[in-house]
């Protein structure tokens, strides 16, 4: 979910913190100029980016489970594929004992 917020206010969300950044006049992302926590401090830079406004992407903490869920799985798949392949590789590469 992406948060928008004013320049005055800062970049505000919380949750699982996936970027953040400025909005320009026209719509466009880009990098904070300078710390977001210290505004007073970069106005100037902020109106010489064009800033309008603050975002900060985030995951709610309701995604927690399901991600880590979904991660394991991929993760689990892709270990049972390669130790599928190097049982593969093991058994061609060995002969078969004959008594």
């Amino acid at each position: 979910m992406t948060r928008v917020s004013s320049l005055r206010e800062g970049p505000v969300g919380s949750g699982m913190h996936v970027g953040e950044g400025v909005l320009t006049a026209g719509g466009g992302r880009a990098t904070a100029p300078c710390f977001t926590g210290r505004l007073p401090d970069c106005r100037e830079d902020l109106a010489d980016v064009g800033a309008t406004a603050f975002y900060r992407d985030v995951h709610p903490a309701a995604h927690y489970w399901p991600l880590q869920l979904v991660a394991t799985g991929i993760l689990l798949a892709v270990a049972a594929l390669l130790a599928y392949a190097a049982f593969r590789v093991v058994r061609g590469t060995t002969g078969t004992a004959r008594g």
